[in-house]
């Protein structure tokens, strides 16, 4: 049987100051280090209570909870990920406890599970990012620019070993086609493990343009006035959702709660929304000089497919990029 979980399930159940004796919060998190970064202090700065982290891709996230879960020895109180399969997946195995934030009412029902085991906080769109100094006012402004012959030697995108950035691949080819895909793969474009390499590459000027990658990570290159810009193609952006739940298993569970809270609250959302992120709640103004969500065509992923069929997806991944990819 299920162990039930043994935190808070609303708001209105958490205790302060059981929280604050429980000393810290262990959170694992696939979001941007500088925004963990922001928000954390935040927290700690109000409750006194210290966060304790650790920041990988989400299927380093999700292999390290579910391991660490089989082993006996569970650590984390809190899980935030990219990928909602993951969440899914927990879900599934009964290693989430459900909550009932109070932002539940500021989050579209489909951005969120009706048993309130995991939630929204963020989206993340894939948008074309390039060096200004290679493409100028021309730059490469649909997926299938990218698959030119013109291209080759010129592109970089990122995947790691275990197979972070394949969601938002898959749902390039599920929307567009695998010939959009295999056009891009037939470039030969350099690949990095994160998100954060691709900026790196392009603002050095070692690529002229990066594929599928994080908005909010192009966009803060390009306010910092780096040599760099982004766009959004008028076909359609994938479109990833960040998601959270609290441990069944938890070891604080009212101060994770608490942080449950103020990571989904305004003052939390805000410092994601200054990091560059676009929040889940309707309430929430996206970053200064993005678009609103609404002007945009966005694709998103069968996640439940693909909780199904990932080692299909990734030997696809393999089959037509190369190199490994977690099948």
């Amino acid at each position: 049987a299920r162990a039930q979980p043994r935190g808070p399930q609303a708001p209105g159940e958490i205790d302060l100051a059981r929280a604050k004796s429980e000393g810290k919060v262990v959170l694992y998190t696939s979001l941007d280090t500088k925004i963990v970064d922001s928000i954390n202090s935040g927290f700690t700065a109000k409750y006194g209570i210290e966060v304790q982290y650790f920041r990988g891709g989400s299927a380093d996230v999700t292999s390290k909870v579910l391991a660490e879960a089989d082993a006996g020895r569970p650590q984390a109180d809190m899980v935030d990920a990219s990928d909602l399969a993951a969440l899914l997946l927990m879900k599934e195995k009964g290693m989430l406890s459900p909550f009932r934030s109070a932002a539940t009412a500021t989050v579209a029902a489909n951005l969120r599970d009706p048993d309130a085991t995991w939630i929204t906080d963020r989206l993340t769109q894939a948008v074309i990012q390039y060096n200004t100094g290679e493409f100028g006012k021309a730059p490469p402004a649909h997926w299938a620019d990218l698959g030119r012959a013109d291209m080759k030697g010129r592109l970089v995108y990122f995947s790691s070993a275990n197979g972070d950035g394949a969601p938002r691949i898959q749902t390039l080819a599920q929307h567009l086609g695998w010939d959009v895909v295999k056009a891009m793969a037939a470039s030969k474009p350099l690949r990095v493990t994160t998100p954060q390499l691709i900026t790196q590459t392009l603002e050095r000027g070692e690529r002229g343009a990066g594929f599928l990658q994080n908005d909010n990570i192009a966009w803060r290159s390009k306010l910092e006035g780096k040599p760099t810009d982004f766009l959004f193609p008028t076909e359609g952006v994938p479109t990833e959702l960040g998601a959270c739940g609290l441990l069944r298993s938890a070891a604080h569970p009212h101060a994770a709660a608490l942080y449950h809270e103020w990571w989904m609250g305004p003052e939390g959302q805000a410092l994601l929304v200054k990091g560059g992120k676009y929040s889940s709640r309707t309430d929430v103004e996206p970053p200064i000089g993005s678009p609103q969500l609404a002007t945009l065509k966005l694709l998103t992923l069968d996640y439940a497919d693909y909780k199904r069929n990932r080692e299909k997806i990734l030997d696809q991944m393999a089959s037509v990029f190369g190199g490994e990819w977690g099948n």
